[in-house]
């Protein structure tokens, strides 16, 4: 699939909406943003994922705490590319001083990707507006809008977006709303057993620290990922 960075080619009747740099204004332009939310606009997430391949637009659903004058620095898909997939939480884990036994193995689909992030993106309040970002895989949105949303952990939000990348191949996941500091994932690939899903607590943990700060237990947590279909994380 090629990236095309051009909105010119929008279905007919699409809704208003305006093109968005990073930086304030001041860096590229990163993402198409629609002038209006609620549900009307979120019934074009489902037709425009399903065109991404075509397109190669990325629909994303921008919860009202994202404010994107306060958008960073966006890296390009190149810079993610060179990040391990493993580094963000590596580095968790050697700060931590714990040791870490690497990636959990990939889990068997329970239904299509398409299927899961269609109905994560059809929950939750009606009140998000809809983003277009120019780019072949969803994991890599985050960083390629120059989202902060994560930075009282780190500012490299091409990290953010390497583990994501991992994440897709592994569970199935697909990035469909980002928050000023939220994250939702579909999980088309849950952990079907406590096992498998202490090792991915822990890939959690890496990603997101602030999953501790009520004090959760590791097999708390982990129990509540089991056959799961959706992450969501916060950032404090």
């Amino acid at each position: 699939m090629c990236v095309k960075n051009s909105f010119n080619t929008l279905p007919a009747g699409f809704p208003a909406g305006h093109v968005v740099s990073a930086e304030g204004g001041r860096g590229r332009p990163v993402m198409w943003v629609s002038e209006q939310a609620g549900p009307d606009i979120q019934r074009w997430w489902e037709p425009m994922f399903d065109d991404h391949p075509q397109t190669g637009l990325y629909p994303l659903l921008l919860d009202e705490s994202l404010d994107i004058d306060l958008l960073g620095t966006a890296p390009t898909a190149d810079v993610i590319e060179r990040v391990p997939g493993d580094q963000l939480i590596r580095e968790y884990f050697d700060f931590s001083g714990n040791g870490w036994p690497g990636f959990a193995p990939a889990q068997r689909l329970a239904v299509h990707p398409g299927y899961a992030a269609a109905r994560l993106a059809s929950e939750g309040a009606d009140t998000a507006r809809l983003a277009l970002v120019p780019s072949v895989r969803g994991a890599d949105t985050p960083a390629l809008i120059g989202w902060t949303g994560a930075m009282d952990y780190t500012w490299d939000v091409e990290k953010i977006s390497a583990v994501l990348r991992t994440w897709e191949d592994r569970f199935g996941v697909r990035v469909v709303r980002l928050g000023g500091t939220t994250l939702e994932l579909s999980v088309a690939a849950p952990p079907s057993t406590i096992t498998e899903a202490r090792r991915i607590t822990l890939e959690h943990a890496g990603f997101c620290p602030s999953i501790w700060q009520e004090e959760v237990a590791l097999n708390s947590y982990a129990t509540g990922l089991v056959k799961r279909s959706a992450w969501r994380f916060q950032w404090a």
